[in-house]
Parts: C-alpha cells; sequence; structure tokens
C-alpha cells in the first residue's frame, strides 16, 4: 500500500536515492584538502548535481501561471539559464556540506500522489542547517529527482515564485530572462 515505503530508507526509497547521490558527491569532494577541488572536479560536481535535480520541474513551480502561458522553446531556454544559476549559486553549498561532515536524513513522507519530501540534517562548524527536499519520479526510468530545495525554511520555490511574480509584473517576462541571463554571466565570470 501507500504507505509501506515510509518505515525505513528501503531500496528505491528518495532518502536512499539521496544518500547515493551523497557519496558520489563526497567522492569527488575529499580527495582534495579544502578550496583545492580542480576545475574538473568542480565540473564533476555539477554534474553530479545537475543529474538530481528536475530543473524542468523548478521552473515551472517558480513561474506559476507565467510558465503555462510560455512557448516550449522560451520554456527550454528558461530553464538552461536556470539550471546554469542554481548548478553554479549552490555547487559551494554542497561542497561544504559534504566536507564538514555531511549530511544526515531525519525523515521521509510519501504523499499520496507519491512525491516525496525528505528532511536532512546538515552540521556546519557553527550551526546546523535542516534542508527539506521535495522530489518526485517523473522520468520512464522512475529516478528519484528533486524539485524544491528548502534551507532552515526558506523554499527555493517559494521564494523564487514571488520574487519573480513580482518582478514580471512591475517590468516582463523578458526582462527577468534577461536578469537571470546576466546573474549567470555572472556566476561564469567568478568561475
Amino acid at each position: 500500500g501507500p504507505g509501506e515505503a515510509a518505515a525505513s530508507p528501503a531500496v528505491g526509497s528518495a532518502t536512499a536515492f539521496l544518500e547515493a547521490h551523497d557519496a558520489r558527491v563526497r567522492a569527488v569532494v575529499l580527495r582534495q584538502p579544502a578550496d583545492s577541488l580542480t576545475a574538473a572536479e568542480r565540473e564533476q560536481v555539477r554534474v553530479l548535481i545537475n543529474d538530481a535535480f528536475d530543473f524542468r520541474e523548478l521552473a515551472r513551480q517558480s513561474l506559476g501561471d507565467v510558465w503555462e502561458a510560455r512557448t516550449e522553446v522560451e520554456r527550454d531556454e528558461f530553464v538552461d539559464v536556470y539550471r546554469g544559476i542554481i548548478e553554479r549559486s549552490n555547487l559551494d553549498m554542497f561542497i561544504r556540506h559534504h566536507r564538514d561532515g555531511g549530511v544526515s536524513y531525519t525523515a521521509e513522507e510519501i504523499a499520496d500522489d507519491g512525491r516525496a519530501v525528505v528532511l536532512a540534517e546538515v552540521p556546519l562548524k557553527k550551526e546546523k542547517k535542516i534542508i527539506s527536499y521535495s522530489l518526485h519520479r517523473p522520468g520512464s526510468d522512475q529516478e528519484w529527482r528533486i524539485y524544491d530545495l528548502a534551507v532552515d525554511g526558506a523554499g527555493t520555490v517559494a521564494g523564487n515564485r514571488r520574487a519573480w511574480t513580482r518582478y514580471i509584473s512591475r517590468h516582463s517576462y523578458e526582462k527577468l530572462l534577461k536578469s537571470l541571463r546576466k546573474k549567470l554571466a555572472r556566476l561564469e565570470e567568478a568561475g
């Protein structure tokens, strides 16, 4: 039945997926002393993060009604820019989390529609962060993918949806995309 998988991180559970993903990231991150990952190693971590996320669903939920009004080409374009920003802005956070003590998963809930929420604790040097991952299985491969991430209660989707809805109503969707492109260019320059 629907509640069976929740008892422990069963094989194929969302928690098991996240743990396996963490192990792959940690294998790269722990090869070198802090802050000395090579460009190739950073790229490996970036690809691993990329593989764990469903950026299309993240973009769809973040844009809300605005997504519905976009053409397929516009959606693809938006997803590419958004993916670039998230990969680059989350990269250092992911590397730090894995280096400073790793992540422990504390709870998993599966909703009736099959989506999962997994809670994690990350002990950093001065504080403990609580991360909530929202996951679903979008593809035919039935692999879990992350479509939202909340750190200490601040969700990516909710935060972006608020900010972007406001921005688009003041300016336009085109202007939002332009400003996100600029942000991505800055992140790319910073390495």
